[in-house]
């Protein structure tokens, strides 16, 4: 199993020599966006959620909680993230009570089949499918908790072709639990599981572009804490991710789709 981080919060603290209440949002963006491109990236998914007072998003795949945070703050809607491994929710419960957002972002410990709810205005995965073997399940299930008319948002990692990238990687230590669809294959399956396409774009330059830039900061001003630092063997999955991208043996797509239905 990959995620298999645990004391999260505690590790922040103690590299940060400070309680995360305490830590700015600039820090916390470095720690808490378990994806590629950062808070950034999450600012390229918004438009096409559509979100705003009153209404509520549903993070898949939820990680440390930086999207759904940066959501509920940025348009003001509720936020309900979803994520099966333990040590991440606690930590991103943790995370969003020293943001002061526990009153409009929740997370759960629980697969999606184990949420009942099917009223969310809009959703969304970020580095999520590929661990997921059956993706037209996976969005088939997102699609059944949409409003009629919803809108899903993806950010996702996907292969060029049969060469596999080095591993370690972000979500996958040994290649056993990574999925990798071509970005057509992932396309098809998400418009197989009900859902209309409104947008498709490949952002791997601009990802790529990201990775230079933070491996400059890095390499310049190195904070004292940073996602590489949380995570097994973190700073060989970040370089052999980026070294995939820069290769052309992965790629990064964005898409926005509506579900089924009238709004």
């Amino acid at each position: 199993m990959t995620y298999t981080e645990s004391d999260i919060v505690p590790t922040v603290e103690r590299l940060a020599g400070q309680d995360v209440a305490a830590l700015t949002q600039e820090q916390l963006d470095g720690i808490d966006q378990f994806h590629a491109g950062g808070p950034q990236a999450v600012d390229r998914l918004l438009p096409g959620l559509r979100l705003g007072r009153g209404m509520t998003a549903l993070d898949v795949g939820s990680g440390l909680g930086g999207p759904a945070r940066q959501i509920a703050r940025t348009t003001g809607c509720d936020v309900v993230g979803v994520d099966i491994t333990a040590s991440y929710v606690a930590a991103a419960v943790e995370l969003t009570r020293g943001a002061g957002l526990a009153d409009r972002v929740t997370f759960l410990h629980t697969p999606l089949t184990g949420l009942p709810r099917a009223d969310f205005d809009a959703a969304l995965t970020m580095h999520v499918q590929m661990n997921v073997r059956d993706k037209r399940a996976f969005y088939a299930g997102i699609a059944a908790r949409l409003r009629p008319g919803g809108r899903l948002a993806v950010f996702e990692v996907c292969r060029t072709g049969s060469t596999p990238p080095p591993l370690p990687l972000p979500w996958s230590l040994d290649g056993t639990d990574s999925f990798l669809p071509t970005a057509g294959e992932l396309r098809r399956s998400i418009q197989a599981a009900g859902f209309d396409l409104v947008e498709w774009s490949d952002d791997t330059a601009w990802t790529t572009a990201w990775f230079a830039d933070l491996g400059r900061r890095l390499a310049t001003a190195p904070p004292p804490v940073s996602l590489p630092a949380l995570l097994t063997d973190g700073p060989t999955r970040m370089l052999n991710y980026a070294i995939a991208l820069t290769s052309g043996t992965l790629t990064v797509h964005r898409g926005t789709f509506t579900a089924p239905g009238t709004p």
